[in-house]
């Protein structure tokens, strides 16, 4: 092995290890100012349960999916408790480590009894809590290439695509039934109206090889479909600020390429964690009784 790469991952444990060093120390301080703290960065909603869908099968599901692609934190089944509202069409999951809740993001889309799972943090999820007991982030190394998955949330970039016009009557996948003969969809969402059920009559989509977005476009923008008339266009994308990258150690900037990118990505996001929860701490503190 490189001896370049032997440093830099040695380099890369203490790191992790300092990390949970302090994480350890801030979720034993949580749990004398607030003893439940922990338990909502450790839970995740999965919304659009296909029906019948019981708390057995979709423990077994993501438990084995997870296995499968290495998104588990040590040996053994990641879900400790699993709870369907049948008649919602969703339930949510409780996981041991608040890791394992976050590696479970990264299937948002994956394909069930073929529908795809919209999973999410719950409504009381707070990241500055999160940051302080473990990754926020799904761990790079999960393996996803072996898995059917098409996002439920379209990312604003400059391959984001409108589509407007569409019966309300439609469902999902009578939308993809339109978009798909152009290519694999990255990411799709239909926007819905929670109170009728149906669609508000628009979406949002993404390809997975972006060079077809313009072909879709002029394909389909002003095409009729029954009484309607679709609207095709690029998404408006919002504007993120510039992001600072972490400084990397001087024999990692020197390596190979390939060796290099896979430890600049696993290092900035062990930097950006330390980072982060430098704030957090702080208030932990501030909340204990004095």
């Amino acid at each position: 092995m490189d001896p370049r790469l032997v440093l830099a991952e040695e380099s890369n444990k203490r790191l992790a290890t300092t990390l949970q060093h302090y994480r350890n120390w801030a979720g034993q301080l949580l749990a004398m100012a607030n003893p439940g703290a922990s338990r909502p960065p450790r839970r995740i909603y999965v919304g659009g349960l296909p029906a019948g869908t019981t708390e057995a099968a979709l423990r077994q599901f993501i438990n084995e999916v997870m296995i499968r692609t290495s998104a588990v934190a040590s040996a053994g089944f990641p879900i400790s408790n699993c709870k369907v509202y049948s008649d919602k069409n969703y339930a949510f999951l409780e996981f041991r480590s608040v890791e394992e809740a976050s590696n479970c993001m990264a299937f948002d889309g994956v394909v069930f009894n073929n529908t795809y799972l919209r999973i999410r943090r719950p409504n009381n999820y707070d990241y500055d809590v999160a940051v302080t007991l473990g990754f926020t982030e799904p761990n790079p190394v999960i393996d996803l290439n072996q898995l059917e998955i098409v996002r439920t949330v379209v990312q604003d970039s400059p391959n984001k695509l409108f589509i407007g016009g569409l019966p309300c009557e439609w469902n999902e996948d009578q939308v993809k039934e339109k978009l798909t003969p152009f290519g694999m969809l990255k990411a799709f969402n239909l926007v819905m109206d929670k109170v009728t059920g149906n669609s508000k009559g628009y979406a949002f989509c993404e390809y997975q090889y972006p060079e077809v977005t313009d072909a879709v476009i002029d394909t389909l923008n002003l095409q009729t479909v029954g009484s309607k008339t679709l609207t095709v266009k690029r998404a408006v994308a919002g504007q993120a600020a510039p992001q600072l990258t972490p400084a990397l150690p001087q024999h990692v900037q020197h390596m190979p390429a390939a060796v290099s990118d896979t430890f600049t990505m696993q290092h900035r996001r062990l930097q950006q964690a330390t980072q982060a929860f430098m704030g957090p701490a702080a208030t932990t503190l501030a909340r204990l009784p004095q």
